[in-house]
């Protein structure tokens, strides 16, 4: 049986990506996977062999123990290696030189200082410029790192079906989820305040899971209860992945919605393409991600203000009729899991 060894610095079973790839993998390979101990709730996985790296001490501590697992684990294993990226990650192959490496870098810095941005982007270029390969989330990502491989793959965003569910649009229920950082989600909520003061005659509500470990979720509930929005606005805080299927079920619009900015506009938000395969209509920011993914078919894009957001619900009012779910699923079939493992993580997996 082939075996793939992860190293990932955030702990098993919480990075969605890589927990799909081994979900669907695990019958057919020995899959190792090393991560910290975060203190979550552990998950487990046939096939699985999980090892977690304790997380205690200072920084400092807690980078050389990850690091000296890491080294460990590589050198012992025969088989495909595939790290997350993580700063410093070029001490590993550095030190296991003649191992071959695979890194994959899902996002870029998204700090909203410049100066912060331009020194971690300068970091995770020198990291993953040792490396035999590299995948990046999309061709913008990669673009932007400047990656100077030969060896490069593009390892698109996966979703699942949450919904199987076909939705129906006398009523307009409105679902955000995500984090609630640097998104600017009150542009949102001050939209859909104007939306409901203009259509009294239209059932709706609006569905925000989510956090931060900033003030933004605290911002919200003042602005709700100030604006007597609470009979429209349920702010549910941060829910597990599990208790989503409701929301999805439930809802007929998704709300994908971040800045319009260069450091967001090649980062796809998951939720995008969970939403449409589940069959709700994306009312996503105009960001070239979502750009390359939303359709009339689909969904609806906007600009990232109160003002736009209101006119994308007033345009899914007008058209509601047209939207039907099952081909709302199809659009994106192909982004489906399963079809993302096969035609692109794979093909990196046999090449290391």
């Amino acid at each position: 049986m082939k075996k793939i060894l992860f190293i990932d610095r955030y702990q098993f079973g919480y990075t969605t990506d890589t927990l799909k790839y081994c979900e669907h993998l695990n019958q057919q390979y020995k899959i190792r996977y090393v991560s910290f101990d975060l203190g979550w709730k552990k998950i487990k996985i046939p096939n699985v062999n999980t090892i977690y790296v304790p997380r205690y001490g200072n920084i400092v501590i807690r980078a050389v123990l990850f690091l000296i697992y890491a080294i460990v684990n590589c050198l012992f294993f025969d088989g495909a290696i595939f790290i997350l990226y993580f700063p410093k990650c070029s001490l590993l192959k550095r030190i296991l030189f003649w191992k071959k490496m695979h890194i994959d870098i899902r996002t870029l810095a998204v700090n909203t200082n410049p100066e912060e941005r331009a020194s971690i982007n300068k970091q995770i270029q020198k990291d993953i410029a040792v490396f035999d390969s590299a995948s990046f989330i999309t061709q913008g990502v990669k673009e932007q790192i400047s990656w100077s491989g030969k060896k490069y793959f593009i390892l698109p965003l996966g979703a699942d079906i949450l919904s199987h569910t076909n939705k129906t649009f006398d009523e307009l229920n409105l679902l955000y989820v995500g984090t609630l950082a640097n998104r600017n989600i009150i542009d949102t909520v001050k939209g859909y305040e104007n939306f409901t003061k203009l259509h009294p005659e239209i059932k709706s509500h609006y569905d925000i899971i989510g956090d931060s470990s900033g003030n933004e979720l605290q911002e919200l509930r003042q602005y709700v209860n100030e604006k007597g929005l609470n009979e429209h606005i349920t702010l549910h805080g941060r829910l597990p992945y599990t208790a989503l299927s409701t929301f999805f079920d439930s809802h007929n619009i998704g709300i994908s919605y971040v800045p319009i900015t260069d450091y967001y506009d090649h980062q796809p938000p998951t939720k995008t393409y969970e939403y449409i395969l589940s069959g709700l209509v994306c009312v996503a920011t105009s960001t070239y991600s979502n750009k390359k993914i939303i359709t009339s078919t689909n969904g609806i894009l906007h600009q990232d203000n109160a003002a736009s957001f209101q006119n994308a619900l007033e345009t899914m009012l007008k058209n509601k009729e047209q939207y039907d779910s099952q081909l709302i699923r199809e659009s994106l079939h192909k982004y489906q899991w399963e079809n993302i493992i096969k035609e692109s993580f794979l093909p990196i997996i046999n090449s290391i």
